[in-house]
């Protein structure tokens, strides 16, 4: 960790929204490079937002990590049900980070995910979980170094017309 660069750590706001959205929109361009095989929405940043907002503070949270003032990360954690034939329990989940090329390598992503598994915590879920594409090393390995164990893998299979489908708009 560079000692000479200091890094705050905060509860997102609301007014955090759009800077946060700007940055889920270069994590979901980041996924499609990496191939993620869903389509795109006409405006992927406020339909993430919208899947969010209106649990925020009780189902969602976003923690966020600045340097200077200015936000160069975030975290959004959630907490879901799981149906009752896996127990029903209310399950937390690690849901989307995205740091600025100026806050790699500092140590932010664990920080942020720390904050996050603490507020799960205290929230009362039985667990956490996370979704990590497949090519996506370091995300994994930094989850796998905080003792996440993999236990279901998820696959997809693309119809051989499957850009008939690329456009969510129709």
């Amino acid at each position: 960790m560079n000692a000479a660069i200091e890094v705050s750590y905060r509860v997102g706001t609301e007014a955090d929204f759009p800077v946060i959205k700007g940055f889920y929109e270069k994590l979901d361009t980041f996924f499609r490079e990496i191939d993620l095989g869903l389509p795109q929405p006409e405006d992927v940043g406020q339909a993430w937002l919208d899947s969010f907002s209106r649990l925020y503070g009780k189902f969602a949270l976003v923690h966020i990590a600045e340097i200077e003032g200015q936000v160069v990360g975030f975290m959004l954690s959630r907490i879901k049900r799981v149906p009752p034939y896996w127990g029903g329990v209310m399950v937390g989940t690690l849901s989307d980070m995205w740091i600025e090329d100026k806050g790699r390598r500092l140590g932010i992503g664990r920080k942020l995910s720390e904050l996050a598994l603490d507020w799960l915590r205290m929230q009362g879920v039985h667990s956490i979980e996370i979704q990590v594409l497949a090519q996506n090393d370091p995300s994994w390995k930094l989850y796998e170094s905080m003792g996440f164990k993999l236990e279901l893998r998820q696959a997809r299979l693309l119809w051989d017309d499957y850009d008939r489908y690329k456009d969510a708009r129709g």
